[in-house]
């Protein structure tokens, strides 16, 4: 924004909601408490309202004279709150029914300072990037603020549907005790799973298993059907590791087994592109860009995935995958996308080579110690001691490397089948996943 630019305000609207408040407190409190503290232009309005807003959260009688020994308590006036523009305010006080359009005008003129703001930073930036050689990352970075710059705007002006925080009573209340299970006892939306294991160690297989399984209608390590055969769960693969021709041979190996599976069972064969899509970029994608992240955004949109099946971790992003901040961005995006949509999340990642005290290799994934925290359930496939197979693994143990929020009946051992790649090894488990669904 060059210098001597209009700002974006308006003085009439802050005065009159603000006497709007005084006057008719009770009718007006939601509308006015939507108003965030940033969203007042006038500095002295700004600390008015800070005052109003705390008055009536705290459920304390509103008129300007109470307004004004509560500022005076404060140590606001007369420096910060003049009397004369709290009477001032008073006595523009608006219609209780106009207090929405005055707060509509007040929210929407912050959101276009907001967008103002940014758009000169932004050409501030891209001038200068232009003048000493344009910079790939550069142009991401941008980017990437300028979304979240409209992402705030966005929600600045957006509904006045402010609503106090619910007291702990209510909101139990208020959220329903039941899993919105995929899997029952496995996997509920919204979940985010990370599984990681050693190069070539079934990791990839596993993540194929799963999704192709629940777009199948059964349980991933059982080959169950979940109810009465009709339970689909609809699936976006995203594969960004392996090439066009790779990943159609494991597939086609995959939804044969599948199918396979249920002609045993007497079930109709699947028609897999009414539950899965599968998407591969064997370069990768850069959720740090927006282009790749838009790309995802609109593929997640099209086809309303239940799962979400993407990754490796690794092929995210371009830059360092130790770094903390890239993998706090990735982080942010996929939760932004995850909220938004609504799907559970599987990806995977390498392991790390170092030892644990035990002398076995540690399943915890490579690069950012934000992996270790980010995800709900975190499961890595190590090969078992036991395992008796001389090429790859045969009988992996399923090893919990982060502390999981909520208990899950994943299999403890999984071991190399006709039925299913990985199966459980343990006889029980197949009767305590029967038991759950």
């Amino acid at each position: 924004m060059s210098d001597g630019a209009p700002i974006a305000y308006d003085l009439t609207a802050e005065r009159a909601l603000l006497g709007t408040a005084m006057s008719s407190p009770d009718r007006i409190r939601d509308t006015f408490l939507a108003i965030g503290p940033d969203d007042w232009f006038h500095h002295t309005s700004r600390n008015l309202a800070a005052v109003v807003a705390g008055m009536m959260t705290a459920g304390k009688p509103i008129d300007p004279e109470t307004v004004l020994v509560e500022a005076a308590n404060r140590g606001l006036v007369p420096v910060k709150v003049d009397p004369m523009f709290v009477l001032s305010c008073h006595a523009h006080a608006a219609l209780p029914e106009a207090a929405t359009v005055h707060a509509e005008r007040i929210k929407g003129l912050a959101a276009t300072r907001q967008l103002n703001t940014a758009a000169g930073r932004l050409l501030q930036r891209t001038n200068s990037s232009w003048e000493s050689g344009v910079d790939r990352l550069d142009l991401d970075a941008h980017i990437r603020e300028m979304r979240r710059a409209l992402d705030e705007a966005e929600r600045t002006a957006g509904e006045l549907d402010y609503r106090p925080p619910q007291g702990i009573a209510d909101y139990l209340e208020s959220i329903s005790q039941e899993h919105d299970w995929l899997v029952p006892g496995l996997l509920e939306r919204m979940d985010r799973v990370v599984i990681t294991g050693a190069e070539g160690g079934g990791k990839s297989v596993a993540c194929r298993q799963i999704a192709c399984t629940l777009a199948a209608g059964m349980h991933p390590f059982t080959a169950a059907l979940l109810g009465s055969g009709n339970h689909h769960t609809r699936v976006l693969y995203v594969d960004c590791e392996n090439s066009p021709q790779q990943s159609a041979r494991q597939f086609r190996k995959m939804l044969a087994t599948i199918d396979q599976r249920r002609r045993n069972m007497g079930v109709s064969p699947m028609d897999w592109n009414d539950y899965m899509s599968l998407e591969v970029r064997p370069a990768g994608i850069d959720l740090l860009g927006g282009a790749d992240t838009a790309w995802l955004e609109r593929t997640i949109s099209a086809f309303a995935p239940d799962l979400l099946v993407l990754g490796p971790l690794y092929k995210l992003h371009h830059e360092n995958p130790n770094d903390e901040k890239p993998a706090r961005e990735i982080a942010w995006v996929i939760d932004g996308l995850r909220e938004r949509h609504g799907f559970a999340l599987l990806t995977e990642a390498h392991a790390g080579k170092s030892m644990t005290g035990d002398g076995r290799r540690n399943m915890a994934p490579i690069g950012s110690s934000m992996w270790l925290r980010w995800p709900e359930f975190g499961f890595g496939l190590r090969r078992s001691d036991n395992d008796t197979a001389k090429g790859r693994a045969e009988l992996v143990d399923v090893v919990s490397w982060r502390g999981s929020r909520e208990e899950r009946s994943w299999p403890r051992q999984l071991q190399y089948s006709p039925i299913l790649p990985w199966m459980p090894a343990d006889p029980a488990y197949y009767d305590n996943a029967r038991s759950a669904s």
